[in-house]
């Protein structure tokens, strides 16, 4: 078999000895812990994403929220399973790449992560930036007007809610996060232990003043923050509990199974730190994944439930129920929105609680931002390596052990270009909210890999330290695989035929599957792009698909 370097232009001579098949190394370096890639799994889980909570209350009034989470978080236990199983065996840098262009076939595991991450990741910047703004500063300035009666918070607050202020928001976050990340990885991971540990002070105290507070003080200071921050006509309390909340008619069983494809736009990221498993410390150790993975998700499990249920006890189910009705209501409506970091504005009137309340909530926002440019990253490096994105992509500095322009590229394309368009093209984003459907993909993608691992890749598998667990003949990891793909089937299934979702509705024809479309279209875009690359390849003598005949070294 010829020896050719992947990575030679179409007029230089190939060098020799080089394997098409071993990528070369990819120049990062291991300096996260085992703990604190299990901190950053939990951080980027998204405890703090708003929309678990409200999506659907909104549509079934009875649905108990807390208990869906904890389904949802059993389920993904499995799919946690699978990526342990996966990264102790294949602990490289590319996570959901790696295992399913090893596992599947090459381009459907490309185009599968190619949609989600490379492509739908420059959206999520947008919305890390979102997070920031919406979940963070903003009810950060508007408590402290409230408790201060300081116009000028109050105002800062109203602007950081506008789309302006989330556009702003997200490209001076992007910038500094980026230059950190270029700067050092390492800088990121010292950061971090200020982010985890602030989330965990914040959410301890909210949830005790959750509890703390009655609901009738919680109703009173809700309508005295309306005057103040939305004005004489803003509604209030009563307002909407009398006039938006709706009984359903669904047993209460059915409904709750419904906040199950919701949580799971959180817990179904159990896996993500494996995009970059090659800077974790002992990524190759079943046991260590098994803590980051598992751990991560039924610790992020525990901590929404608990928040669910304190915040709804405080502030009553059939209001949240309403509030969350009259806060998707078009055109917007004048009112307080129901994120729980607004809320947790009227359990204090002490300022000094109220900031200690939320910078944990803003500190976890801004971990987004950094770990959503970390994902990208490290799977387009990934990619770059095995040949299938260009070179330059791939370049690591050997001075920092950063991939500069990887960086470069992310903050230009989703730091600055997405963070406009995401927040002030009107109608932009209800053409890209299938992008829940794709990321499901990918867990079944990953799942299924995980489930046939043992078959396609035997050798692989059989010095794996997963292969020592099974169920009788059954390897261990291909029951949690199938387990995860027929929970994420079904959770696909859901995105499609149920509307409240906002992803998909049958009944309006074409129209009510358009971003379902879209996303079809990306994906059939990235397979063509990667047939035209390996023919191209092959045309300079380069066998793409020798790439993925092995593991990556590190």
């Amino acid at each position: 078999m010829g020896e050719v370097d992947v990575f030679a232009r179409r007029s230089e001579t190939a060098t020799a000895p080089v394997q098409v098949f071993t990528r070369r190394a990819s120049g990062l370096v291991r300096v996260m812990s085992p703990y604190s890639a299990f901190a950053y799994n939990v951080l980027n889980i998204g405890i703090i994403f708003p929309w678990v909570y409200i999506t659907t209350l909104a549509a079934f009034p009875n649905a108990n929220v807390w208990t869906g989470i904890i389904i949802t978080g059993i389920f993904t236990g499995f799919l946690a399973v699978v990526y342990a199983g996966l990264a102790s065996a294949m602990p490289r840098t590319g996570g959901d790449y790696v295992f399913q262009s090893r596992t599947l076939k090459p381009w459907l595991g490309f185009a599968i992560v190619s949609t989600m991450i490379i492509t739908f990741f420059l959206q999520w910047q947008a919305l890390a930036g979102w997070l920031v703004a919406i979940l963070g500063l903003s009810p950060m300035f508007l408590g402290l007007g409230l408790t201060t009666g300081n116009t000028m918070f109050l105002d800062w607050g109203i602007w950081f809610a506008t789309p302006t202020g989330a556009m702003v928001t997200t490209m001076v976050t992007s910038t500094i996060a980026a230059l950190v990340l270029i700067k050092s990885f390492r800088w990121f991971v010292k950061i971090q232990w200020v982010m985890w540990y602030g989330f965990l002070l914040s959410f301890v105290l909210m949830v005790a003043m959750f509890f703390l507070t009655p609901t009738s003080t919680f109703i009173s200071r809700y309508d005295r923050a309306t005057q103040v921050i939305v004005g004489a006509g803003g509604l209030t309390y009563q307002n909407l509990l009398s006039t938006y909340f709706t009984p359903t008619q669904e047993a209460a069983w059915f409904t709750t199974l419904l906040v199950a494809p919701v949580a799971l736009t959180s817990l179904g990221w159990v896996g993500y730190a494996q995009e970059q498993a090659g800077e974790i410390q002992g990524a190759q150790s079943l046991r260590n994944q098994m803590f980051i993975n598992l751990g991560g998700g039924l610790f992020s499990m525990v901590l929404m439930a608990i928040l669910a249920f304190a915040m709804i006890r405080t502030v009553g189910q059939d209001w949240l129920s309403g509030a969350a009705a009259a806060s998707f209501a078009v055109p917007a409506l004048p009112m307080i929105a129901p994120w729980f970091s607004n809320l947790a504005l009227m359990l204090t009137d002490n300022p000094i609680i109220l900031f200690l309340m939320i910078i944990g909530v803003l500190l976890n926002a801004l971990q987004v931002v950094f770990n959503v440019i970390i994902g990208w990253t490290r799977v387009a490096v990934a990619m770059s390596i095995d040949g299938v994105l260009p070179k330059v992509v791939s370049h690591v500095s050997p001075r920092t052990h950063t991939p500069v322009y990887a960086h470069v590229i992310f903050l230009v394309l989703g730091g600055y270009l997405y963070a406009y368009i995401y927040n002030m093209v009107p109608g932009y984003l209800t053409l890209t909210l299938a992008v829940t459907t794709v990321a499901t993909v990918m867990y079944i993608g990953t799942a299924v890999g995980g489930a046939i691992f043992p078959r396609t890749r035997r050798e692989v598998y059989r010095t794996s330290p997963i292969a020592k667990y099974k169920l009788g003949p059954v390897p261990v990891i291909t029951i949690c695989g199938g387990i995860a793909a027929v929970f994420s089937a079904i959770m696909l299934y859901a995105y499609i035929v149920q509307p409240f979702l906002g992803i998909a509705d049958l009944s309006k024809g074409f129209d009510g599957v358009k971003s379902l479309v879209i996303m079809l279209s990306i994906f059939i875009g990235w397979s063509v792009y990667y047939f035209v690359r390996r023919a191209y390849l092959r045309g300079v003598g380069i066998n793409l698909e020798l790439a993925y005949k092995e593991i990556p070294p590190i």
